[in-house]
């Protein structure tokens, strides 16, 4: 387990009731459950939203490598077999 550091937060007594609700029926401690939306409500550290890591595209680069350096210096010639 990851080193621990307490923290003390204010709940309303809906959120304190639904917690116990949720680690009664998970069967889980209730610092696990916050622990759990916690990582699921903020971002990785080293992930900033909209990056390319976050875009499904993403993993489709590189899939057409042509192994030619010009292309895309000289992609109108490649495509359209058109000088630039």
């Amino acid at each position: 387990m990851a080193h621990m550091i307490r923290k003390q937060v204010y709940l309303t007594a809906v959120q304190d009731r639904r917690l116990k609700r949720a680690a009664q029926r998970q069967r889980r401690a209730e610092a696990e459950i916050i622990r759990d939306a916690l990582d699921r409500q903020l971002p990785e550290e080293n992930s900033l939203p909209g990056s390319f890591a976050d875009d499904p595209l993403f993993g489709i680069v590189g899939v057409g490598k042509s192994g030619q350096s010009s292309l895309s210096h000289q992609v109108d010639r490649h495509l359209y077999r058109r000088k630039k």
